[in-house]
């Protein structure tokens, strides 16, 4: 069985060594002005071990010391992982997540532009009051764990994780994502769901020549699609804070925006005194009609103006695609695991979720090059099909048919749990005082 292990270790870090090159670690470290020593745990076998521990589960410690093929123990391998830079480690993210765009540039554009599309979940670490301090508690059935807030960015075409930005729970997601726009191109398209349609964000893109497609939140900002109609005179008034400006199909059209008056607080006075008072934006609706269920209507803005370039059904397809981002995100915290990280400490976090997006931009460039193969869309290819072979260690070998996964829509079943969880009471108080109850109870009992 340890030959079988140190073998597919062996393969797995071959194949690591194609996709994250030595010299990349290498270069990334001296040009972040890291110093290290000539040791069996240097900056490149240490990431290697980092991302073999992240490919068999985020196991522990002491199980990377037994998939290594060296003579180490588990805190020598934590000490070495504390010691590299968190720099360097984002900065791999972001070249591996370039990888797969580049790789899949045949497939990677829509009508000439990068789509990107960006979202925000949470996950939880372990309760160290350094963790406390920084991302703060969640009560959950009455045991407190520190839960942190984080936004992601991924290409949509191909799935390639560009970067991930954690914060507090306290942080304003609008606030959050202003850390990923410098990743931003001119020309990329911008989907994102109803929490990012504000007036203030839609400004902030057009303003760095980006585009967007947006879905609206209908019951907070009305969309009224009859010509030379009027505009609200206030926030609070009857109608719609727009101004038609002309109608280029039923349910499409274009209007101009006006700033509200109130500024939103996840931006800064000096930024929202430069947006300009109006901003000409596309509104269109449409209806999604699936037998047995009653018809729903989506209600997209858009800054692609020109309708002959970027027809309505076009634009409502390319929204379709944005839930592709919330596939991503469960491959990430369910699939990967990374719902609870283990660091203790701030900066180990931030060590954890860049090699989280190192090994999942990996398996997304292997799905890319699959997708290639059989003539498919990357997405079509099963993710945990791939994530298994590559933890078994066989990317050295000839690639299999990976499996297919059909075009699917969105189930609408509930989200509930079938098997029952074990009947033991939650811990909620400190273990220590508990443990005294226990002996005192049996010295009582005897």
């Amino acid at each position: 069985m340890s030959g079988s292990i140190t073998r597919s270790m062996r393969e797995i870090k071959g194949n690591l060594r194609s996709i994250i090159a030595p010299d990349l670690i290498m270069r990334l470290c001296e040009s972040a002005g890291h110093v290290w020593r000539d040791r069996v745990l240097g900056p490149v076998e240490t990431i290697h071990l980092f991302v073999a521990q992240v490919l068999h589960g985020n196991t522990s410690c002491a199980h990377v010391r037994q998939l290594g093929n060296f003579a180490f123990t588990a805190s020598a391998y934590c000490e070495a992982r504390k010691r590299l830079p968190v720099g360097v480690l984002r900065s791999l993210l972001r070249e591996t997540g370039e990888r797969v765009t580049e790789q899949g540039c045949r497939v990677g554009f829509w009508r000439g532009h990068r789509v990107v599309s960006v979202d925000g979940s949470t996950f939880s670490m372990s309760d160290t009051e350094e963790l406390r301090a920084l991302f703060h508690w969640a009560r959950k059935r009455g045991v407190e764990f520190p839960v942190s807030r984080f936004v992601a960015m991924f290409d949509l075409i191909t799935g390639a994780l560009l970067d991930l930005v954690p914060a507090s729970m306290r942080d304003h997601e609008l606030h959050i994502v202003q850390w990923l726009h410098d990743l931003m191109r001119p020309g990329d398209v911008v989907v994102a769901d109803r929490l990012y349609c504000t007036y203030a964000y839609l400004a902030q893109l057009v303003g760095n020549q980006l585009h967007a497609v947006i879905r609206v939140p209908t019951g907070s900002r009305r969309v009224d699609f009859r010509p030379h109609r009027r505009p609200a005179r206030h926030k609070h008034g009857k109608g719609p804070q727009s101004i038609w400006i002309r109608r280029l199909g039923r349910h499409d059209q274009i209007v101009d925006w006006i700033k509200p008056i109130e500024r939103p607080s996840w931006l800064t006075p000096q930024a929202w005194e430069a947006l300009p008072d109006l901003l000409r934006v596309r509104e269109l609706r449409y209806r999604l009609s699936r037998r047995g269920f009653r018809p729903r209507e989506v209600t997209l803005v858009t800054t692609l103006l020109d309708p002959a370039r970027y027809p309505k059904e076009a634009v409502a397809e390319l929204y379709r695609l944005r839930w592709q981002v919330e596939t991503n995100l469960r491959h990430l915290k369910t699939t990967m695991r990374m719902d609870i990280l283990r660091c203790h400490t701030v900066d180990g976090i931030h060590r954890e979720l860049a090699v989280f997006g190192i090994v999942y931009n990996a398996v997304r460039l292997v799905m890319v090059q699959a997708a290639e193969l059989a003539g498919v869309a990357p997405d079509r290819i099963s993710f945990v099909d791939v994530l298994r072979w590559m933890a078994l260690g066989c990317p050295g070998r000839e690639p299999p048919a990976f499996l297919i996964n059909p075009v699917r829509s969105r189930s609408p079943a509930p989200r509930n749990v079938k098997r029952r969880h074990k009947n033991h009471t939650y811990l909620t108080r400190p273990r220590k005082p508990q443990r005294k109850l226990l002996v005192d109870l049996q010295l009582s009992l005897n």
